[in-house]
């Protein structure tokens, strides 16, 4: 070490505060940016025209929401969920929802840019990441306002009750988002949050059924005076006061986690990538599971018993995913009490996407093979048996659900036959869950088309189908059935060879040459 060396010290008047980076790398950008002020208006017209737009989306929708629930309910038909009732449990699985989305993303970072090239120097950390704290704290409130204002509306109420309901849920928001901020720095409080909002969201169509067989659909709309608004903002406040204060304790590890799942949410959801994007939220919400009993498989027989107990292994150490299971099977049930999805076209819609997001929560397996080939290449079967066996998890978790949902057909017209047509479509929901699970990714070496949301791939879409086409067009026979009222045997015959047709597409595998 040259003579002196120890000597040498930074003068702490010269160093950049966090803020003083982030001002000195805004203006690099811009000296480096060829975008004139022509650019810069036509930008900001795009985002108020898509703000206009999306509004105006999200209003009809409510509006077509309020108009369904508002017919009437058949002359002695079971009970409807009532305005309240509706406005409660919507509100509540809207901001719960939230809450496991913030935790997921962050809520605040800097950035990849930001990981690599911030946090390494010593400028403060509440410098670097205020302004995604800032974007957290507006968007906690907005939308847990702006989304509470929106479910008043299509439940029913009026324009005070609905004004009402929003203040309320902007105050909650606001909290529910203080709340994720706390629990970042600790990786397992982060990670019981994000199940307690799974569970949370689960939960509600349960609430929704036991208050339907309770016979009591009415609850009052949940809109808290004044006074216990502004209780909850001066809490909120409070707990944003400490997050801020927080701020400095959010390590490079914890840094570095929220800037790769944003980034990977990101480029999921610029190139439509629903797969990708489900994989990066599991991944967040993820925590180390403590096995405190490890199962012996003594009852496993054979290569396929033991891909089949695998699936089932990792489906059973997901809470999220059991109580997701739980909660669509409840919502099937529960949601045939509004007058629009009773029946016909509505039910049949609502049957195969819940169908299809059961199967989907068996699948897990089936997507982390397709991550990792080499798990299906350790199995001594050929592709085709494999990804027969990663189907019986998918079919198990769809049946349980769209027989859930069947029962209160096969119960009010005494058909049992519409439980056999359920179990069928099951299959077929099965399927589809592993041909989305093993659907290559985009082709993106060759030309790109140009569209709002950036350059995206020509086959694209063609790859997002993949699952979803086998989902919609094997259930079929079921949608007659809806349509028509009865499920005959002619019904049942078309429903299983759909099965057996979607059971061969979706375990075909293309020959490698």
């Amino acid at each position: 070490m040259p003579h002196g060396a120890s000597a040498l010290r930074s003068d702490p008047d010269e160093l950049l505060t966090g803020r003083e980076l982030r001002r000195l790398t805004a203006r690099a950008a811009a000296a480096r940016a060829d975008a004139g002020p022509g650019e810069i208006v036509v930008d900001v017209a795009y985002a108020v025209v898509s703000v206009a737009l999306a509004t105006g989306w999200v209003v009809g929708l409510a509006s077509m929401l309020r108009s369904t629930l508002a017919t009437a309910a058949p002359a002695g038909g079971p009970p409807v969920l009532g305005p309240g009732a509706v406005q409660a449990l919507g509100t509540t699985a809207l901001l719960a929802f939230l809450t496991g989305t913030a935790v997921r993303l962050g809520p605040v970072g800097a950035g990849g840019g930001g990981v690599r090239w911030w946090v390494p120097t010593p400028a403060d950390r509440r410098g670097l990441v205020s302004p995604s704290f800032a974007r957290a704290v507006v968007l906690g409130a907005g939308l847990g306002a702006l989304g509470s204002a929106v479910v008043a509306v299509a439940a029913g109420l009026d324009a005070v009750p609905a004004l009402r309901a929003g203040a309320t849920g902007g105050a909650l928001g606001l909290l529910l988002v203080a709340v994720a901020g706390l629990a970042q720095p600790s990786a397992r409080a982060a990670g019981l949050l994000a199940r307690a909002s799974d569970v949370a969201v689960a939960a509600v169509p349960v609430v929704g059924l036991a208050l339907v067989v309770a016979r009591r659909p009415g609850l009052p709309p949940l809109g808290a005076p004044l006074v216990v608004v502004l209780g909850l903002l001066a809490v909120a406040a409070l707990l944003v006061l400490r997050w801020w204060r927080g701020l400095e304790s959010l390590g490079a590890t914890v840094l570095r986690a929220q800037s790769a799942v944003a980034d990977q949410v990101g480029g999921a959801v610029l190139s439509f990538d629903t797969r990708d994007l489900g994989r990066a939220l599991r991944r967040a919400g993820a925590a180390r599971v403590r096995v405190r009993r490890p199962h012996r498989f003594a009852a496993v027989r054979g290569p396929v018993g033991a891909v089949v107990a695998a699936d089932l292994v990792l489906l059973g150490r997901s809470p999220s995913a059991l109580a997701q299971l739980v909660g669509l099977a409840a919502l099937t049930v529960v949601a045939q009490q509004v007058p629009g999805l009773g029946s016909g076209f509505g039910l049949f819609a609502l049957l195969v996407a819940a169908g299809l997001g059961a199967a989907v929560l068996g699948a897990e397996g089936a997507r982390t093979a397709e991550m990792a080939p080499v798990v299906d290449a350790l199995v001594p079967l050929r592709a085709r048996w494999v990804r027969l066996a990663r189907g019986v998890v998918p079919t198990l978790t769809a049946t349980a659900c769209l027989v859930a949902g069947a029962a209160p057909l096969a119960l009010g017209t005494g058909d049992a036959r519409w439980l056999g047509v359920a179990v069928l479509a099951a299959v077929v929901q099965g399927a589809a869950a592993v041909r989305s699970a093993y659907r290559e990714p985009p082709d993106w070496g060759g030309p790109l088309l140009a569209t709002p949301s950036g350059g995206l791939p020509p086959g694209a879409a063609a790859v997002l189908r993949k699952g979803p086409d086998v989902a919609v067009l094997g259930t079929v026979p079921l949608g007659v059935a809806l349509l028509v009222g009865t499920p005959g045997w002619g019904v049942v015959v078309a429903q299983a060879l759909a099965a057996v047709v979607a059971v061969a597409v979706a375990t075909h595998v293309r020959a490698v040459r």
